[in-house]
């Protein structure tokens, strides 16, 4: 059943009610009534199978369902790996030839200009950005 699934995770992560309550963002009621088999939101079943590891899958109704669990931190370290390689990538490369023909630009594309910015100057920029978290204020901004 669902309860002694979340209940029985939560153990086996060594979680306390009082941790996953603070991780989810629940009251620690909302814990206690889940693992007692009460009823609650499917809002806050979600946040709780969220931050549980481990959990991959929950049983409700006559129905198992896959739990995603998503680590934030995991996924950001993943974006700078990537754009620490894109840099190398484009430092390797080098700037476009002049002698290159590039017989179409995407919609929206940049074509390198002599005199301007580099390559390497943009990819440092974004990095810096990412780091800092500036791009995410920058998309609030302007929504």
């Amino acid at each position: 059943m669902l309860h002694d699934e979340v209940r029985q995770a939560r153990i086996d992560a060594g979680l306390s009610v009082m941790q996953v309550a603070e991780l989810a963002g629940v009251p620690r009621k909302r814990i206690y009534e889940l693992e007692r088999g009460a009823n609650v939101t499917l809002e806050t079943l979600r946040r709780i199978v969220a931050v549980i590891p481990g959990l991959t899958h929950v049983t409700l109704g006559g129905m198992r369902m896959a739990a995603s669990n998503v680590n934030e931190d995991e996924i950001r370290r993943a974006a700078l790996d990537l754009f620490d390689v894109a840099k190398r990538l484009m430092l390797a490369v080098g700037p476009p030839s002049r002698n290159a023909s590039t017989p179409h630009t995407a919609v929206g594309a940049v074509r390198f200009k002599p005199g301007t910015v580099s390559e390497r100057e943009t990819a440092e920029r974004l990095e810096r950005e990412v780091r800092s978290g500036k791009h995410k204020r920058r998309r609030k901004d302007q929504a």
